[in-house]
C-alpha cells in the first residue's frame, strides 16, 4: 500500500468516522456469529458458543479501539476533544 493510499484511508476514517465504525462493528460481528455458529454445531449450547467465541476472537471493544488507532489520526481527534474541554471549562471562567 503506498503511503498517498495510507493518508487517503486516514482521511476519510477522520471525517466518516460514523461509517466506518458501523462497518467495524458488522464484520466483528460477521466473525463472531461465524465462530459461534461453529461451536454450536460442535455440540454447545449458544451460552457456551458465544463464550468460546468470544474467548478465542478476543475483547470486542479493544479491538475496536486499536482499530480506530490504526484507521484514523487519533491524536488529531484528541486535540480536538482537549480544545472542545478546554472551552467548556474556559467559557464560565471568562464570564465572570
Amino acid at each position: 500500500m503506498t503511503w498517498i493510499h495510507r493518508v487517503w484511508i486516514r482521511l476519510q476514517s477522520s471525517f466518516s468516522r460514523e461509517r466506518f465504525t458501523k462497518e467495524l462493528h458488522g464484520e466483528i460481528q460477521f466473525h463472531l456469529d461465524g465462530l459461534i455458529a461453529e461451536n454450536i454445531a460442535a455440540g454447545m449450547t449458544f451460552e457456551e458458543a458465544e463464550q468460546a467465541a468470544l474467548r478465542t476472537f478476543g475483547n470486542p471493544t479493544f479491538l475496536k479501539e486499536e482499530t480506530h488507532e490504526k484507521w484514523g489520526w487519533a491524536w488529531f481527534e484528541q486535540i480536538g476533544q482537549d480544545l472542545r474541554y478546554g472551552a467548556t471549562v474556559a467559557s464560565p471562567l471568562l464570564r465572570s
